[in-house]
């Protein structure tokens, strides 16, 4: 009885695949997430105190 509605002739969808340039930029984007604090404390600590 609920099947009144359905749509038998429906199209897949159909995703666009990712270019390598996108998957680099994301791999770049999570892996800066743990560098840029990292690097911050590396780069702009005060070393001439000590």
């Amino acid at each position: 009885m609920a099947d009144l509605n359905v749509r038998t002739e429906t199209e897949p969808v159909v995703e666009d695949d990712y270019t390598m340039a996108e998957v680099l930029l994301w791999v770049l984007g999570i892996l800066m997430i743990p560098l840029v604090p990292i690097l911050m404390v590396a780069f702009l600590t005060p070393f001439s105190g000590m």
